[in-house]
């Protein structure tokens, strides 16, 4: 079977392409990425029931992004894995307790932090105001400005996801220049 043919099967919900793709096919990738992500002891299978969801979510919402004239499945569903796995990671509280950097900050969050938050916004909003490309503008403030999903971004330029995060790369490093001293 093809990469196409599964990807296919997998969302017409034939369950043993999705038993094959999640757990046999693509086995060895998401443990190589979750064993090198994670520092700690962790429930591997339960660890891909949640990509599984992820990729599950809206009737495969996310699966359907694919394009096998682009990438190869193995490409794909890799990356994608990577990305989860490591934002699944930051978005957890540690073994140790100890809550992560953003949970903490908004659980002290005052008044004057959200000023400041405004300023900070209204530096960034500029900042993208003076980045060359008109794509690249308005994709920067999807993205950093709307908090949009790169999900939605690529589906509202008709861009694959991929070149989506590219081009979330190389504005940020444009922006890090432009936002020097924040």
């Amino acid at each position: 079977m093809g990469d196409a043919e599964l990807v296919s099967a997998v969302i017409s919900g034939d369950k043993d392409a999705i038993v094959y793709m999640f757990y046999t096919k693509f086995s060895a990738t998401f443990q190589y990425h979750i064993y090198k992500l994670f520092d700690y002891k962790i429930e591997v299978a339960d660890l891909i029931d949640e990509f599984f969801l992820y990729l599950y979510e809206d009737e495969w919402k996310r699966l359907k992004v694919y394009d096998s004239v682009k990438s190869s499945l193995s490409t794909w569903i890799s990356t994608v894995s990577y990305r989860f796995f490591r934002d699944y990671k930051r978005s957890k509280i540690d073994l140790n307790g100890l809550i992560t950097i953003s949970n903490k900050w908004e659980t002290y969050r005052t008044d004057w932090v959200e000023e400041y938050d405004k300023s900070i916004l209204v530096d960034i909003e500029s900042a993208i105001q003076k980045l060359k490309s008109d794509r690249e503008r308005k994709i920067a403030e999807m993205i950093f400005i709307k908090d949009c999903e790169l999900e939605i971004v690529a589906a509202d330029f008709q861009i694959s996801i991929d070149y989506v995060y590219t081009i979330k790369n190389r504005v940020s490093k444009q922006l890090k220049v432009s936002l020097e001293g924040y």
